[in-house]
């Protein structure tokens, strides 16, 4: 299956059509709160599996969202009969455990520069590449995007971006995030 940018896979609490493995682009899930506001608690990139991982029928517990151009391998609603795809189901599972751990132990401990900065070196190791000017986070985030990723508010990302693009710690424009200088981040997480 093809998505284009922005396009819904699926609807938090809608039928969920199987075990889907992103191919090429990411998925943001999201899920609602009782106010009916979404935030967004994964991003996905090419290799993740999300959806109905176990095989059962029932209601998705989010919302997947293409970002950028996306392409799935969806398998049907039965447990996966190759073992290299159940494999791959569980390293992908276990890569996202451990980013909302790191997540969680961030909004535990960490002041909210300190979060945001945690979120932009765990999506750059993640969902990054290595460019020309340092660390690029290879997906188009919004402010309000990485302010729900780290449990800060959007006025506080933009004002703490706008600060570290000034101190010549990072580039961001509308298409990348490239960090230049990981060590700054990396200080406020001691």
């Amino acid at each position: 299956m093809q998505f284009r940018h922005h396009d819904i896979i699926y609807r938090q609490g809608d039928d969920c059509p199987g075990a889907c493995c992103v191919l090429q682009g990411h998925v943001k899930l999201t899920r609602l709160n009782r106010d009916g506001d979404a935030g967004t608690v994964a991003l996905l990139k090419a290799g993740d599996w999300f959806g109905a991982l176990d095989g059962h029928p029932g209601a998705a517990v989010e919302t997947a969202v293409a970002k950028g151009v996306t392409r799935l391998r969806v398998l049907p609603r039965t447990p996966p009969r190759e073992p290299s795809d159940a494999a791959a189901i569980i390293e992908s599972l276990a890569r996202r455990q451990r980013f909302l751990e790191l997540r969680l132990d961030a909004l535990l401990r960490l002041d909210v520069r300190a979060r945001l900065a945690a979120v932009l070196l765990d999506l750059a190791t993640f969902c990054g590449q290595h460019c020309r000017h340092g660390h690029e986070i290879d997906v188009r985030l919004t402010h309000q995007e990485l302010a729900e990723l780290s449990g800060v508010s959007r006025p506080v990302v933009t004002a703490t971006l706008n600060q570290w693009r000034k101190d010549g710690c990072l580039r961001y424009t509308r298409e990348y995030i490239c960090i230049e200088r990981r060590d700054v981040f990396t200080q406020l997480l001691a």
